[in-house]
């Protein structure tokens, strides 16, 4: 009896062991993982233009800029609506302050954008140089009337920065469901820009 009652603890513990090597390998895996995606959604691509310069995301799609925008990037593989970057370079009066700018702006967003509301505005530091945030929603619809698609509530940022007669607009606009993971990449394009 008593060896068949060790057998049954050598059993036991090897059980044991091979349970915990399971769950450490998953682990392990399961970081990896993690690792490479962080790596693979960080890849950037660097990107210039007369006296811009930035780090995008790589196979984001960049759409021909118009008007006063100097960068237009878009991602296609986000769920919902697309997760864009918006910089501009608008032409203000020399002596406007950010809350000038920001009216501006806002009454622009305002015109342009279906339910626009604005959440929030503040002043900020952004790698050591002043700037303006303005954070809210708004209404997008497909333009296309025979796709059966539900309208996308979308979130945006608007960060200014006044660079003498010029407004520089960083703009960030995800899908709802997506701000919050996608706002850290958002930041670190912010952090790249360089005027």
């Amino acid at each position: 009896m008593s060896v068949s009652t060790s057998t049954s603890k050598q059993l036991s513990l090897g059980d044991r062991f091979s349970g915990l090597t399971v769950v450490l390998i998953t682990i392990i895996a399961l970081l990896a993982g993690w690792f490479f995606k962080s790596s693979v959604e960080n890849r950037s691509v660097a990107f210039e233009s007369t006296g811009f310069s930035a780090q995008t995301p790589q196979g984001w799609l960049k759409v021909d800029p118009e008007g006063d925008e100097i960068l237009h990037v878009t991602d296609l593989t986000s769920s919902g609506f697309g997760t864009t970057y918006i910089v501009k370079n608008i032409l203000i009066d020399k002596n406007s302050t950010f809350g000038q700018a920001a009216s501006l702006l806002s009454l622009e967003r305002g015109q342009n954008l279906t339910a626009y509301r604005v959440l929030d505005q503040k002043q900020v530091t952004i790698s050591g140089k002043q700037a303006y945030e303005i954070s809210y929603v708004f209404v997008e619809s497909n333009p296309n009337l025979t796709h059966n698609v539900y309208p996308n509530i979308v979130r945006g940022l608007d960060t200014i920065f006044l660079n003498g007669d010029h407004a520089v607009v960083v703009t960030f606009w995800v899908d709802k469901q997506s701000y919050e993971d996608d706002l850290g990449r958002f930041q670190l394009f912010l952090k790249s820009l360089k005027f």
